[in-house]
This record gives structure tokens, sequence and C-alpha cells, in this order.
């Protein structure tokens, strides 16, 4: 029987820095030796380029025949690759083969340097809300994060430099997620299924494609059917669509294919996301200044598991939440129940110690079931008193915060 071609190639990717080169030119040198690959750059860099292949077990690039159609195995990657470098002096890497062509001295062209907020980040997300705080710890970056309850969804967002969301993973509940970025360079979305990034579905409206077909003119239907399931990144419109619940996919189709950040303003229109999420990612608004949205700032891990707990508790959706908003409600308009409780629970507690003592001057055995449980009591008691006293103080700053809003929203009205 025969085997699936494309389980005999692999995807190879790699970068050459080729100063003062077109990327056409490497192109017409792929096509010379009938290399089936696909190049990619940025306008501002043509002389960044990316460079995907198929290569084989052993090494050797996929190329097309010069009788017959699909592909063979051609020269090998290190082959490839110094041929390249020594061709446009440069710095060619490709899978593990690299080779360093350049001349001593050589100066590459300047890459246009971003303002501090020039990159900015829009996350769809089912992520829970109390998990904001966690992240912003972890990522070491403030993060805007606005409520959409009609879509079951949260709207994270950050400027400038820094960890993005996902850098050290998904969990499951914050799946799927849809990524949408700008910065000097790109603007792209991209849709996380699975976690794993194989599996993402990835859109640029700044990056340039250019596929090499090899020897041919125009690709047979086993070359391109190789080529779409190997070297064609996963831009499917459905999966962008499903990431976010009521999008329609049609229109998310007609975005893609409208150019610049004008699709992007499309897209987000098209996923049914308030207007405002355009304006933040085009710049003419701050994540800060989005409406709803709420600023979790890194302040370390100890305040963040504080105030995710506090989120997390004030969620009706999480069990417990109810039973804690009673207890807030009790210890902080009856606090004299909670002392008298504690106080009752000290007594039983120290009296049951010093029965215990009292027994031991009698019989000299100490009834060690006495003297454990009311040391267990007294404790409890103290912990309960230190946890009420903390939990009124914070709701009564959390109402004395509520009024002065008000009072604020008074005056300015």
């Amino acid at each position: 029987m025969a085997q699936d071609p494309a389980k005999r190639w692999n995807r190879t990717e790699g970068v050459l820095v080729v100063p003062g080169i077109q990327p056409e030119a490497v192109a017409a040198r792929l096509e010379a030796e009938r290399v089936v690959a696909r190049l990619e750059w940025y306008p501002a860099t043509p002389h960044l380029l990316s460079l995907t292949l198929l290569a084989d077990a052993d090494g050797r690039v996929a190329v097309t025949p010069p009788t017959r159609g699909g592909v063979i195995a051609g020269i090998r990657i290190s082959e490839l690759v110094e041929s390249l470098a020594r061709e446009f002096s440069g710095d060619v890497t490709i899978g593990p083969a690299s080779f360093n062509a350049l001349p001593d001295g050589v100066a590459l062209p300047p890459v246009a340097s971003e303002s501090p907020d020039a990159s900015r980040t829009v996350v769809v997300s089912p992520l829970s809300a109390y998990m904001a705080p966690l992240q912003a710890t972890l990522l070491e970056r403030p993060l805007a994060v606005a409520s959409l309850p009609a879509l079951d969804r949260r709207i994270v967002m950050y400027a400038g430099e820094g960890f993005e969301l996902g850098t050290f993973g998904w969990d499951e509940e914050s799946l799927p997620a849809l990524v949408l970025s700008v910065d000097t360079r790109d603007i792209s979305v991209r849709a996380v299924t699975t976690g794993e990034s194989e599996d993402d579905a990835v859109f640029s409206w700044g990056m340039t494609s250019k596929y090499v077909w090899g020897g041919v003119a125009e690709p047979g239907p086993a070359l391109r059917a190789l080529v779409e399931e190997l070297l064609t990144d996963s831009t499917d419109v459905s999966r962008v669509a499903e990431a976010v619940p009521g999008a329609d996919a049609q229109a998310v189709a007609e975005a893609f294919s409208t150019p610049g950040l004008d699709g992007l303003v499309a897209l987000v229109d098209a996923l049914g996301l308030p207007e405002w999420v355009a304006f933040v990612l085009a710049g003419r608004l701050a994540p800060a200044e989005a409406p709803g949205a709420v600023v979790h700032e890194p302040r370390g891990l100890s305040n963040a598991v504080g105030r995710s707990v506090g989120l997390m508790l004030q969620d009706p959706s999480v069990p417990g939440s109810a039973s804690w908003q009673a207890y807030v409600r009790l210890v902080t308009d009856k606090p004299w129940i909670m002392r008298a409780g504690a106080l009752l629970e000290a007594g039983i507690g120290g009296g049951l110690v010093v029965a215990a003592v009292r027994r031991r001057g009698r019989t000299g055995v100490l009834h060690r079931g006495f003297l454990t449980t009311g040391i267990v009591m007294v404790a409890d008691a103290v912990a309960e008193v230190s946890l009420a006293s903390w939990t009124r103080h914070r709701e009564l700053r959390r109402r004395a915060d509520e009024e002065m809003a008000l009072v604020a929203e008074e005056l300015g009205a």
C-alpha cells in the first residue's frame, strides 16, 4: 500500500538575514533549486525573511521532480543553508543547520523602535474575573479587565512590551481565547483553542507571504494539497468565529480580506464586540479608560491571592459565596454576636483546660482529651475574632469608598 506523502515530510522553519537583498531574489534562487517553500516578511524589514520548507527524516529538502508531479527528496538542509548564505552574504538558519556569511562590519538596516505603548493587545476569553489579579502578578504588568456578560467573556487589555497572556500556558477555563494585537510592524489575530501553539489559527494583515512551487509554474493537485497541509498556517475563519459566541463567520471572512487596520476594525464588528475594543487597538483609547474596565496591578503574590479570593467569593456562581456574603454582613452589622460566640467558645475551651489540670492534681493523671479539645477551642476562638475583625474593617472600608464615589458623582452632576 502506498504511503501517505504527508507522513514522509516534516515542516521545517528557518530565518534568513540577507541585507540589501529583496525577497523576490531569494524566491528565484529557491526556484532554481526546485525547492518547495514559503517565504514571509514584513514590508518594513524585507531583509529579515522567515522560510518554511519540507524535509524528510534524513534532512533532505523536498523539491519538485523534473518530469512528474508531487515532490521528491533533494539536497540536504545543510547544503541549502550554506548555498543561500554564501550567495546572498547573509546569515541563514533552517532547522538544525546554520551558516553565517555576513561580511565583517556589515550594518543591518535599523528596525524602527516602538514607543512604550505602541504595542496594544486585547484578549477575549472566558477567563474568570478572579484570576485577573494573579495573572497581573505572574506577567508583571497591569491588566485592564472588562466583562461582557452577554457573551460570557472577559476582555483583557494591556499595552507596551512585556510578558503576554498565555506566555506561561493556558488553563482550560480560559479557552477558547482570541488574541488581537497591533504594533508598529503587524496587525494580527490568533485563535487559541487547545493551548498548543501548533493548533492556533493565525491571521496577519501586515505580513507578506510568497509561495515557491519548486520548479513548476502551476502546481498540480498533489503538490497543492501537500503544501496546504504542511506549509500553510491555519487561518480557518470558523475557528476564529467560534472563539466568540454569536460571531458572524461570513463577516469574519470579509474582514480578513480587508487590508490594514480597517480589517481589524471590521473583525471587531464581525465578532460582536463593543466598538471601544477597536478604539483600544487603534490607540485612541488607553486600556484603563475602556468602559467598565478594572485595572489589576502586579502588587505581589500575597496581595494577588487576597484579591482573587475576594473576587471569587463575591461571585454568585462560585460555591460558598452566598455563605461568605452572609458572614460578611453578620460580622459587619452585628459584631457583638461573633464576639459573644467567640467568648463562649474560649470560655468552654479554657474550662476544659482547667478541668484537665485539676484532675491531674487530684489523680496524677492528665486527661489528654480535655486538654487537647480545650486548647483547640481557645485557638479557634482567637482565630475567629481575628478573621471577623479583618473582614469587618475591610467591608467598612469598601462601603466608605462606595459612599465617597456616590458623593463625588452627585457633586459632579
